[in-house]
This record gives C-alpha cells, structure tokens and sequence, in this order.
C-alpha cells in the first residue's frame, strides 16, 4: 500500500525536507485574502482554507513576465530568450479545481504549431501538491464541469485532510518518487483510507448546483444573437473582476520597453481581459466587439463553447470565483440555466409541433 501519513505537527519536517529540492509555494493569508505565495517560514502556512481569492495560475504563468530580451551591438541584435530559471517549484496545497485549471491551460498553450514554451517550462518544472476540498462553497459547481472535491487527477501528491494528519497519495511518477524519499512518513490503515473516502463522497454530496452542459455548446451557438445575452449582459460594469480572478483566462498583452539609452529592451507578456473594450481594438480605430454585450458574451462562450469545440473540454473548472467575486452579483450558473431553460422550451414547442 503507496498511500502515507503526514501528521499536521510535521508540516515543518516536509517543508525543511522539500525546500532543499524544490522553491515551496503555498496558501497564506494576506490582508484577510488567502494567496500563494513562496514559503520562507512553513508556520506561515494555511491549509483550513476555502479557496484562494487570486488562483495561484501566476506561478506558472505570471502576471507580468518577460518574454525576451534584446541587446544592439552595431548592426548586431542579440536576443536572450533563456527568460525562465531552470528550477523546480513545489505547489504545496492546491485545491483540485485549480489544480484542473493547470491542465487545461497546459492545453491551451501547446495547442497548434506554435507553443508557448515559457509556459511549458514553468509547467513541467512545477509539482503540485493538490488537497482535497472537505467542505466546498455554497458558490462551488467543480462536479458539473468534469472535476470533484477530492480529484486526484491533476496532481502529482494528493493529501486529505484528517483532522489531525493528512493520508497522502502519490499519484503521478513525480509524486511517488517525492513520496518515497520522505522515507519517515507513516503508513496509512485501512481506517484511514475509509475516512478519506467517506469525506470524499460527503463533499460531493455538499455540492448543490448541477449544471446541465449537454450540448450547451451548440445550442449556445445556435443562440448567438439572442435577446438574454443583452439581459444577462445590462448589470455588467466591464470590471473585468471574473476574468483576473478567473483560474483558466489565458488572455494576454504583449508590450515592448525600449532602453534607447542602453541600445537594449525587452518584450513584456501582461494579464489582460477580453472584458475591456480596448483589448479587441484594432490599430485602425475598428472594434469587433464594440459593446457590452459582445464582450460579456465572448467570455461565456470561451468557455462553454469554443473551448469544447476546439479542445473537447469545458473551459470553466466550477471555482465560483466570479460568482463571489463581481461586485455586481452576476451569477454564472443563472446565466447556463436561463439558456437551458430556453432550451428545454424549444424542445417542448418540437414535440407539440
């Protein structure tokens, strides 16, 4: 039997054990927020937490980062494109929403000839630690969207949270070897185990939203010039608070800084929004979604339709951050379910015809 036991009084030893291979990233509390943030101090560690307010994506795709820099030496430009540090980092405490968001990024960036190979680094690089989530929010949709309160899939260790230890789960080939060298870790019962199990099915029980996404995707489309995407669309303030909080957005602006005094500069990859009106902005004053409607409706499309086209996957991993988050209480699941509701009437109309 692979699986272990962590008691939480040795926090400490498996971060003195871990940070002498990996950079240790984990959930602190920051101004009343939980964050990931790099670990010098394991005390500072906050594992009884609901979720994080920022998903912790910046660790392998920042918020800002340098793409490369240049250098001009005469009629000579040198390019370093060698931006990433070849180091390994360990994502202590992911919950398994967010640790599903890494995955479906990872799609995301290798998708095509062109892949982002910054990403893929930093990716590759990092072991996630993923722990399951006991007691999911009222806001929280993970099993409607292909994941679960204690998916184990998408991580490397998978911890569950026992009170006063955590069972601890190798799953991939990283985390069994990560597993066997914390050679002091105590086997786990079959008390444990059935504990474990039982928190599994009574988070998933927890969990009351149920969205149906059978063939959203097309009807969605279908349904492109609808009247309820204007509805949906009137309490919207374009803030753009759901997609930075958003664990899966990928949306990005690239800028250049020029050091002319220097003969140098580098190219910059920044968090953007597709909910601002200049991200879609085209150099000659045209702007194909001009309104709050269009840009309010790409980014539910993005993610339950064009995703599912392209990748055969639903874009959204059920965190219910923009559902907490706006500042104007729309609410994502109101949305899926009045356009199913459209939908179930026009079945209803077929078969009276």
């Amino acid at each position: 039997m692979s699986e272990r036991i962590l008691k939480k009084e040795d926090i400490n030893k498996f971060y003195e054990a871990a940070s002498k291979t990996y950079k240790f990233y984990g959930p602190v509390r920051e101004k009343g927020n939980i964050i990931f943030k790099e670990i010098s101090n394991p005390e500072d560690l906050v594992l009884d937490y609901f979720n994080s307010k920022i998903p912790p994506k910046e660790i392998v795709l920042p918020r800002t980062e340098t793409l490369f820099e240049y250098e001009m030496k005469g009629n000579d430009i040198i390019i370093n494109d060698d931006v990433v540090p070849d180091e390994k980092v360990l994502l202590f405490g992911i919950r398994p929403c967010d640790a599903y968001s890494f995955t479906l990024l990872e799609t995301f960036f290798k998708e095509g000839k062109y892949q982002d190979d910054l990403f893929i680094k930093r990716r590759k690089n990092t072991t996630l630690i993923g722990i399951g989530c006991n007691e999911p929010k009222s806001t929280c949709f993970c099993t409607s969207v292909n994941t679960h309160p204690h998916d184990k899939e998408n991580v490397d260790v998978f911890l569950t949270d026992l009170k006063d230890k955590y069972l601890v789960v190798p799953i991939s080939e990283k985390g069994k070897d990560l597993v066997k060298d914390l050679n002091w870790l105590e086997k786990a019962t079959e008390k444990d185990l059935e504990k474990a199990l039982k928190l599994s099915e009574t988070a998933e029980l927890s969990i009351k939203t149920k969205l149906d996404l059978k063939d959203l995707h097309e009807f969605l489309m279908k349904n492109f010039n609808s009247e309820l995407w204007k509805e949906s669309s009137q309490s919207c303030i374009g803030c753009g608070t759901c997609a930075f909080l958003c664990p899966t957005c990928s949306c990005f602006d690239v800028i250049d800084e020029e050091d002319k005094y220097n003969n140098r500069g580098r190219r910059v990859r920044v968090w953007d929004t597709c909910q601002f009106c200049i991200y879609t902005l085209h150099t000659s004053g045209h702007n194909p979604r001009p309104g709050r409607i269009q840009r309010f409706r790409n980014r539910i499309l993005h993610k339950f339709s064009y995703y599912p086209i392209k990748q055969g996957l639903i874009g959204c991993v059920g965190c219910g951050r923009c559902i907490q988050y706006c500042p104007v209480n729309n609410d994502l699941r109101k949305i899926i379910n009045k356009f199913n509701e459209l939908k179930n009437k026009e079945k209803e109309e077929m078969v009276v015809a």
